[in-house]
């Protein structure tokens, strides 16, 4: 099988499809033939090695996909037939053909096509989380979302105006924030702007609530105008500048910064179930609609990093084996 293989930490020329043996699934696997593989930003930092507890090269690279079960395990039984449509959440997902447990994989429904599969595990759950298991988001509250047209913005905003939250969306060109009005945001603005902006759309108080993913500038900037019992969650530092937090400043205030990866919650399967289940429904009802904003062959995934590099990609970048 081809796959998509990291040498050495560094710059896209580190990317390379190589031949690998077609894995064999062990006791308690499925293999699946990938039809669609997202990619994310943190693939970009685990390629730079800036992800705290990323992988080592040289390795396989990705952390979704969907596809068609081809083979099972001797103890998957009939849990998981062969045919299955599935997605999962895994390492190793940039490849032609992926072994995984078959208690970690999704069903993936018939309604959804195998590039929307692909497309959203990691962006809906981050966003779910963000704003319903950490924020507590309430109706009537405001949410400001730093990077409202990538992939976990376009899902977050779906999200909020589900919540019965008023939306604001910070976003870098005018295109951009012209599709996220469209999605559904009440207000979208450039990253120069965004504090006076934030102020006027919430009467002078500051957000409730603020997702940020940059770091950086845009961090001191978010939270020195969050409001009293405002809540700032960072699932992200795409700037490279992870930032010191001043507690006095913060316990005087009554503010929170909290983090989330979505590793936390699956560490906790009732919790990873229960989305899942809601963000499904919510999908099939057409409450949500995941956007993909592009599609590259698995080929050119060095084309597919660097347009993610570049800030000019909306929504999702799926690749296609």
């Amino acid at each position: 099988m081809k796959a998509v293989q990291v040498n050495a930490f560094g710059g896209v020329d580190q990317l390379e499809i190589v031949e690998l043996p077609d894995p064999v699934p062990d006791k308690h696997e499925v293999v699946f033939k990938v039809k669609a593989c997202g990619l994310n930003y943190a693939d970009l930092m685990q390629r730079e090695g800036l992800y705290p507890g990323g992988p080592k090269p040289p390795y396989i690279s990705g952390l979704e996909a969907s596809g068609v079960v081809e083979s099972l395990g001797p103890e998957v039984g009939g849990s998981l037939p062969i045919g299955s449509r599935v997605v999962v959440l895994g390492p190793g997902a940039h490849a032609e053909l992926l072994s995984a447990d078959w208690r970690a994989c999704i069903r993936l429904p018939e309604a959804m096509s195998f590039n929307e599969g692909a497309a959203f595990p990691v962006q809906y759950l981050t966003a779910y989380h963000c704003l319903i298991t950490l924020a507590h988001a309430t109706p009537g509250e405001t949410v400001l979302i730093h990077a409202g047209a990538g992939g976990v913005g376009t899902a977050a905003v779906q999200i909020s105006k589900l919540l019965g939250l008023r939306v604001m969306v910070t976003a870098s060109t005018s295109d951009k924030r012209a599709r996220v009005i469209e999605l559904g945001a009440d207000a979208a603005v450039g990253y120069d702007e965004f504090e006076v902006a934030a102020r006027e759309f919430t009467g002078g108080r500051g957000p409730d609530i603020c997702l940020e993913s940059i770091g950086g500038d845009v961090f001191r900037r978010s939270l020195a105008m969050m409001p009293a019992l405002g809540r700032l969650v960072v699932y992200g530092a795409a700037g490279g500048e992870p930032q010191p937090i001043d507690t006095l400043k913060l316990f005087f205030h009554s503010q929170a910064v909290l983090g989330f990866h979505l590793n936390a919650i699956f560490e906790r399967r009732e919790l990873l179930v229960s989305s899942l289940t809601t963000l499904l429904s919510w999908i099939g009802e057409g409450k949500l609609t995941i956007q993909i904003g592009h599609t590259f062959p698995l080929g050119e995934v060095r084309k597919a990093h660097e347009l993610i590099a570049s800030r000019q990609s909306y929504g999702k970048v799926v690749l296609v084996p």
